[in-house]
């Protein structure tokens, strides 16, 4: 949508950031050249969005509010563009010379997303800054007619896995037909992703996906080289992104139109596929901490050469691969012992026919061995951090500026802040640069996926808005990722 405006204001409440008091919209702009000065600006600082509230009734409606460094010049640096992506293509919106600016009258919770460009007197235009996509919010704190509604609570629920996957024909050359049970979801289930076995790795493939009445869903999968077998399972995904655990695996063959015999991987003769391997177990006796020992039945090929076998172990989202075996069993550890795992093996003959996936079996991993990953977010134990927390309050409602600091010597790699409000009267109403929640007193901060890293020494600006009732303390502590920061 077009961008109908941008308002600056002379001093950031809370921030301590100036700004200019005035701008030209940067299509009007002119500037007296120097011929002689050929030397672009520097790339402008790092784009990051920030609270730049008005006092409330100042009228700045729903926008975007945006600060960064300043660029250097050999000469000087005269102004700034503020630009907008609209339709792929970023457009200047405003000039500025101040380092800050607020673009107003967008639509409230659409994203948009900008970046800033600067200039010097010759009209030279440097290097453009980082991208920044943020979604519009008050501007002034509180909405004109009434308080902003509370932030939506995080979908985290994902959808049921796809059940019963199995192969069905399509008369289509180089194709592979699928079908399994539709997922269900607390919300709705927004799609499914296919994935495929192709040279010694799964990977997501294009897939056409249909709903067919009753409860069955059916996929082709195309661009496959015909007569030979693939392994495949189905992600099932929600619109919050959350994904659900992986379908059991399934072989087709794709179709080769018109039918004829051709072997799987084009070498040979062979198109028989080896018997389907059966009894998958576990044996014991043999002391493997932190791993499992599986045996299974012997199957055998037309071709009379004993086949190999490719084990395969469930993952939260697909298959680890692990290994090939020239005999009916594997060793498998580096497992967190006490924990189950459900693992498939597939027979492979010398032509690379591949058998039908054995049934799934679950084995609990012997005690002791390698601990699991550290759940997301994950960082550093050592990890330091500082917190500054800065509230511009008026009566009923304050804006919140939070600054988080990496002042460790590792990067934080996904991130959730924490802290209390001191009284129940205060609450969060809305908030930008995190995924804000509150539950009682207790607030938390996670991050997004554009801004899940802090480097050492680098600060991210995250903020909300805010009601309460009587007074407004400031929280006395803050955690990220449960360790406890200092503040200022």
């Amino acid at each position: 949508m077009p961008v109908k405006g941008l308002r600056s204001v002379a001093a950031v409440l809370g921030a301590g950031l100036a700004l200019a008091a005035s701008a030209a919209p940067a299509a009007g702009t002119t500037y007296t050249r120097d011929t002689t000065d050929t030397t672009p600006p520097s790339a402008p600082g790092t784009l990051f969005h920030c609270p730049l509230p008005g006092a409330p009734g100042s009228g700045l409606g729903v926008g975007v509010s945006l600060c960064w460094g300043a660029a250097t010049d050999d000469v000087g640096v005269t102004g700034y563009d503020v630009q907008i992506k609209q339709d792929g293509v970023f457009t200047a919106v405003r000039t500025t010379t101040g380092t800050g600016s607020i673009v107003s009258d967008l639509t409230l919770g659409q994203l948009y997303t900008f970046r800033v460009v600067a200039r010097d007197a010759a009209g030279n235009a440097g290097p453009p800054s980082n991208e920044v996509t943020q979604a519009a919010n008050y501007l002034s704190g509180m909405s004109p007619s009434a308080p902003p509604p509370s932030p939506t609570p995080i979908d985290r629920t994902p959808p049921t896995r796809p059940e019963g996957l199995a192969p069905f024909s399509v008369p289509i050359n180089g194709a592979a037909g699928l079908t399994w049970t539709r997922s269900t979801d607390d919300v709705a289930v927004s799609g499914y992703d296919v994935y495929a076995w192709i040279d010694g790795a799964f990977g997501k493939v294009p897939a056409q996906v249909s709903e067919q009445s009753g409860d069955r869903i059916l996929a082709i999968v195309g661009d496959l080289t015909p007569g030979r077998d693939y392994l495949f399972y189905v992600v099932a995904k929600d619109a919050a992104g959350n994904l659900s655990a992986p379908s059991d695996l399934a072989r087709q063959r794709a179709m080769v139109e018109p039918p004829a015999a051709s072997p799987s991987p084009g070498a040979g003769t062979d198109t028989t596929p080896p018997g389907t391997p059966t009894g998958l177990t576990s044996v014991s006796g043999m002391d493997i901490p932190g791993g499992v020992f599986l045996a299974w039945n012997t199957v055998s090929d037309n071709s009379g050469v004993p086949p190999t076998y490719d084990l395969f172990r469930r993952t939260d989202h697909g298959y680890a691969y692990e290994g090939e075996n020239g005999i009916p069993r594997d060793i498998v550890s580096g497992l967190e012992g006490g924990k189950p795992y459900t693992f498939q093996v597939v027979a492979r003959d010398a032509a690379g026919n591949l058998s039908n996936p054995s049934a799934p079996y679950t084995a609990v991993a012997q005690p002791g061995g390698t601990s699991s990953p550290s759940p997301s977010p994950s960082q550093p134990s050592d990890t330091a951090c500082r917190v500054t927390y800065a509230p511009t309050t008026w009566g009923g409602g304050f804006t919140a500026t939070v600054t988080i600091t990496n002042t460790g010597t590792a990067a934080i790699a996904g991130w959730k802040l924490g802290f209390s409000f001191p009284l129940a009267s205060q609450r969060v109403t809305n908030g930008w640069s995190a995924v804000w929640t509150q539950s009682g007193t207790a607030v938390t901060a996670e991050n997004y996926e554009w801004n899940k890293t802090i480097k050492p020494g680098q600060s991210l600006y995250l903020g909300f808005n805010g009601a309460y009732t009587g007074a407004n303390p400031t929280p006395a502590a803050f955690t990220l990722n449960g360790n406890a920061c200092t503040t200022t």
